[in-house]
């Protein structure tokens, strides 16, 4: 099962979408903001890859999330793939420390993702557990 969370709708359906197009029978769940996404995580352990905005004011805090989940025993080792348009290095460098497994980067001001960059940086992690039937 997937777990997306982020404020922008549009990316989460573009999300949906891609994921749903190559990989019919996945399971999604979506959150809207971070304290939501916390408590799914928290209560639902079988998350196989989970994938958050990294900050959207207010709404959504994928750095403070991600640390949850790598102090979490029964969950540190899920992939944990961030969606920014932050480009400094600083902020990769935080990530990277953080323990992120990736690191997707949205054109500036854009809510969206194109389907390439999709591909290159999902497809590895959802081929691991695709085939099966147990996490949904």
């Amino acid at each position: 099962m997937v777990l997306i969370i982020s404020y922008y709708k549009s990316l989460q359906k573009d999300l949906e979408a891609y994921l749903k197009g190559d990989f019919p029978g996945i399971a999604i769940d979506k959150a809207f903001h971070d304290i939501e996404g916390i408590n799914k995580i928290e209560s639902n352990f079988r998350y196989e890859l989970i994938i958050s905005d990294w900050d959207i004011h207010g709404y959504v805090n994928g750095l403070k999330i991600l640390k949850k989940v790598r102090e979490t025993p029964a969950i540190k080792d899920t992939p944990f793939i961030i969606i920014t348009e932050k480009q400094n290095k600083e902020s990769v460098i935080e990530c990277a420390k953080a323990a992120v497994t990736s690191y997707i980067m949205k054109p500036a001001l854009s809510q969206s993702i194109d389907n390439k960059t999709f591909n290159e940086k999902l497809r590895p992690f959802i081929e691991q557990f695709e085939g099966r039937t147990d996490y949904i």
